[in-house]
């Protein structure tokens, strides 16, 4: 049988003693200076990759916006243009109707200036056909 000495208090008080003094004066700076060197090294790491992600986001935001912008730009080219073609095409019906309008105003004087002419002509078709007639009945009386 193991006897027991009353020795083994005291070895216990100072092992329990110097295992609290390494904690305060070893274990713990120890354990500090590696939880700190993690932070600098595994923390900086961490650090970059959320720095990276939020960067990557903003990135992403960005180029959404472009990609808006874009569309909106060609949208509005679009607008423009088919304004400009209703414009155009309503230019143009303008200027048929207004071409048409001219025509027809030239063809009605025209006509105006024939039917003019042909009595202007009939009168002195009469006046000359009465004027023969009295000079072929002179001469023959």
């Amino acid at each position: 049988m193991i006897s027991v000495d009353w020795s083994i208090i005291p070895a216990l008080i100072i092992f329990i003693l110097t295992v609290i003094a390494l904690n305060y004066l070893l274990f713990k700076p120890v354990t500090r200076i590696q939880e700190e060197r993690e932070k600098r090294t595994t923390g900086l790491m961490s650090q970059t990759q959320q720095d990276l992600a939020h960067h990557l986001h903003l990135f992403d935001q960005y180029q959404a916006m472009i990609k808006n912008a874009r569309i909106e730009g060609y949208r509005l080219m679009e607008k423009a243009r088919s304004e400009a073609l209703l414009n155009r095409s309503a230019a143009l019906e303008a200027a048929r109707r207004n071409a048409e309008q001219l025509t027809q105003q030239a063809r009605d004087s025209i006509q105006a200036q024939v039917t003019a002419a042909r009595a202007v002509l009939e009168q002195e078709a009469q006046e000359l056909a009465g004027r023969i007639a009295s000079a072929i009945l002179r001469r023959s009386a």
